[in-house]
């Protein structure tokens, strides 16, 4: 579930509320970044190229807020439900 709170100059912060075991794609392009922060819960972000395995695994915790800006596909999997925060910034 994504409620937006503020969509100016090419930033896009959003609540990000995830039950355990629900799963959103990110596509993020050249220059573009995404943030997640989080009040409660676990995030397991990773990172696929087309054909192979999951490259790397990253967690973002209450304690580990997470910043992804390489390019690429990311799948964003709730280890255990998840409240808190998504920003994304898109290229202008």
């Amino acid at each position: 579930m994504e409620i937006s709170f503020s969509h100016t100059r090419g930033m896009h912060l959003a609540a990000l509320i995830m039950a355990r075991g629900e799963y959103c794609l990110v596509v993020l392009e050249p220059g573009e970044c995404a943030l997640f922060m989080l009040v409660r819960g676990c995030l397991q972000i990773t990172r696929q190229k087309q054909g192979e395995p999951p490259a790397y695994c990253l967690h973002a915790t209450p304690s580990a807020p997470l910043f992804i800006v390489n390019p690429g596909t990311y799948t964003i999997l709730a280890e255990r439900s998840a409240l808190g925060l998504r920003g994304v910034r898109r290229r202008t």
